[in-house]
Parts: C-alpha cells; structure tokens; sequence
C-alpha cells in the first residue's frame, strides 16, 4: 500500500492541522479524498482554508418544506381557503372572561392564570397575557392599580 509507512504516517500528522483548520467536516473529507488521489503527484501549494475546492465550501440544498395545513388547504372545488382559527389560545381565553364580566372585581394576573386553569381547564401563563393586559389597560377597556402586595390588578374601568 505504501512504500515507507512511517514516512507516510510523518507527512499526515503534518497535514492534520491543516485540515483540521477547516470547520466543515465535508471540506475535511474532500481534501482527504484529493491528497489520496493524487498521491502519485507531487502538489507545489501548500494547502490552506482559502485555497479549498469551491465545491466543498457550499452548503448543500435543501428541499423546500411542505406547505403546514394551517397555511392553506384546498377544499373540493380545488380552490386553496386559509383555515379558520379555533380560539381557544390564551388571549382569546382572556377576551372571553373578559366580556363574561370576570373584572368586576380587581384581579391580578396570577388570580387570572388561576381562574383559567381551574374553571376553564386553560393552563395560561402569565407572559402570554400580560400583552394583552396592557393593551387593554392603554385601551381603557380596563384599569390597573397595585393592591397591598404591591401587585397589579386588573379590574373594569
């Protein structure tokens, strides 16, 4: 296979921090397919990360992903309509107790995150309603004022 092993053993030890340069596993691969190759000839340059084939240095593509069912489904008449959303996240979930009167008394948002889980079986957590809250609150669809905890509550303006 090859005529001074240890001579061979030498020069790849060299060449391996060389290679070892290289991020991409794929470039690696390709210079170590190319010194085999042409392991009868003799290369003048030395080998560094910029001078690596440009075809090791490109990512490989990738195949575009299927359309998810919630962008668009094509009904009967082959016609493509946007799927309706059910409703039930947690701002919706605050807009309903909301309109059922839940803020007559000052709530805080733990008290909400509470009441959900409990009689709506919603578990919500507080930073997916606090944006809401507060767009209600600048809205004036409710009013906010801190309780003896030091805590915000939210309650009908």
């Amino acid at each position: 296979m090859f005529k001074d092993f240890e001579t061979t053993k030498t020069h790849l030890i060299e060449l391996a921090e060389i290679i070892n340069k290289f991020k991409s596993e794929a470039v690696q691969l390709r210079l170590v397919e190319l010194l085999f190759n042409s392991a009868g000839t003799a290369t003048t340059s030395p080998v560094t990360p910029e001078s690596a084939p440009s075809s090791a240095r490109s990512k490989p593509k990738r195949k575009p992903r299927a359309k998810s069912a919630q962008a668009g489904q094509k009904d009967d008449s082959g016609v493509t309509k946007k799927k309706a959303s059910s409703g039930g996240g947690a701002v919706a979930t605050l807009v309903k107790i909301f309109e059922e009167g839940y803020f007559k008394q000052p709530r805080s948002i733990g008290d909400i995150c509470t009441h959900c889980e409990i009689n709506l079986a919603r578990r919500i957590k507080p930073n997916e309603i606090s944006g809401k809250l507060g767009r209600m609150v600048r809205s004036r669809e409710l009013s906010r004022t801190k309780n003896s905890d030091n805590q915000y509550v939210y309650s009908n303006a």
